[in-house]
């Protein structure tokens, strides 16, 4: 293995794996040093020279900007494209509130979204009279362009996807619906959710067919909490109007008692943004191009059709989500027989090994499998396949445990 791609020099950038057996990536992937490293070194340098010493600000300023154009280009976006943003959810709720909505328009989503991919879309429902076309899926969650275009009709103004589902791992073919949507229907607008995707699949906007694309640094990244970015396809800027203005959005023309919005997807960042946060995510971009962004992908689906090989073998456990590795990603969702989901959990963690359970805000995708909440495995680059062998020897061993009780 080069010395790029060496897993132990990767892990050695984050200290926890001495620790832990950490596999729960899309919950929120842990930081490797450079990006504390961005952040920290800011942060002393503001306590050391003050936040305002002109240099220090120019640069720090200098450096946002730069670390927008390598957002927009790690995308395929322009950089007056790219808002940052806190997390996926607000930019979600930029685009739904900042829209100009009419009674009656449509929105078309899949039953199975998560919490913040659809309250935004029914807050609207409930408050402006906009109606919800909630396409159903199958057990797997996995729809076709077919389906979703065949769920538009001449009142639908946004079709939203989510990229890959937080509770099943399901992949959506959301290129080719964005080609199909906007070849039968171009005047729709096209909303990715990439909370899941974004650092962990090539994310190329124009490929997409999408108008916004919103996701967290988070997750699959492995940027800070409270990083995040929101893309806006620049013929749709000035048709959005941000919920809060202020200074860095706008301009004041005072002596003519008006005011203007920024040209680009800057009006969407009213007042200071979050520079630390900022900071991190533009090394932890960094950190995945260096590793380069398909070798994650593959990565990550080796080890995602690896896990499930090793739990499907383990009598007791069933595995949900898409049977074909191509359908699915990052997460391996899964019960156990007689045993809570939470007691699974709370075992694993004392072993050292920590996965996590729940319903994951996405009720309906585990209704259709008939369970409330499940355990999720949630493997990154870091982690290897001993990593996996450990969490279902253990997970064997617990079960034989409650067997024998």
């Amino acid at each position: 293995m080069d010395r790029v791609h060496d897993l132990e020099r990767i892990r050695q950038d984050t200290p926890l794996f001495s620790r832990y057996i950490y596999l729960d990536a899309a919950a929120a992937a842990p930081p490797p040093w450079p990006v504390v490293e961005a952040m920290t070194t800011y942060l002393k340098h503001l306590a050391e020279w003050g936040p305002y010493l002109p240099r220090f600000r120019a640069e720090t300023y200098d450096r946002v900007e730069e670390i927008r154009r390598k957002v927009a280009e790690f995308i395929g976006a322009a950089p007056e494209e790219i808002a940052f943003t806190r997390n996926g959810t607000e930019g979600i709720n930029l685009v739904a509130e900042g829209l100009p909505w009419r009674e009656g328009d449509e929105i078309v989503l899949l039953d199975i979204e998560f919490h913040s991919n659809y309250v935004p879309w029914l807050r609207l429902a409930k408050e402006k009279g906009v109606r919800l076309r909630v396409i159903k899926t199958p057990q797997d969650g996995l729809v076709t362009p077919d389906m979703v275009v065949a769920a538009v009709n001449p009142r639908t103004r946004l079709v939203t996807l989510t990229h890959v589902s937080n509770a099943l791992g399901t992949v959506q073919p959301v290129a080719e619906i964005g080609a199909a949507l906007k070849k039968e229907h171009p005047e729709v607008l096209y909303l990715i959710n990439a909370s899941q995707s974004l650092g962990l699949l090539p994310l190329q906007v124009q490929r997409l067919h999408c108008d916004f694309l919103t996701a967290p640094g988070r997750k699959w990244l492995r940027g800070p909490e409270g990083s995040g970015l929101l893309y806006v396809r620049r013929e749709w800027i000035e048709s959005l109007r941000p919920p809060l203005v202020g200074w860095g959005g706008t301009e004041w023309l005072a002596s003519d008692d008006e005011f203007r919005y920024a040209a680009t997807a800057k009006r969407f960042q009213a007042g200071l943004p979050d520079i630390p946060a900022i900071l991190g995510l533009g090394a932890a971009l960094e950190y995945a191009q260096q590793l380069d962004i398909q070798w994650i992908a593959n990565r990550v689906r080796h080890l995602t059709d690896y896990g499930y090989e090793l739990l499907q073998q383990i009598p007791g456990v069933t595995v949900l989500g898409p049977r074909l590795s191509r359908d699915r990603i990052g997460m391996i969702p899964f019960t156990v027989q007689g045993l809570a989901p939470r007691r699974v959990v709370a075992a694993l963690e004392e072993e050292g090994v920590i996965v996590e359970a729940g319903s994951f805000m996405a009720h309906v995708a585990l209704t259709k499998h008939g369970v409330q909440e499940v355990v999720r495995i949630s493997p990154h680059y870091y982690n290897t396949e001993a990593d996996l062998e450990q969490a279902a020897r253990l997970l064997a061993d617990l079960i034989r445990k409650e067997e024998r009780r």
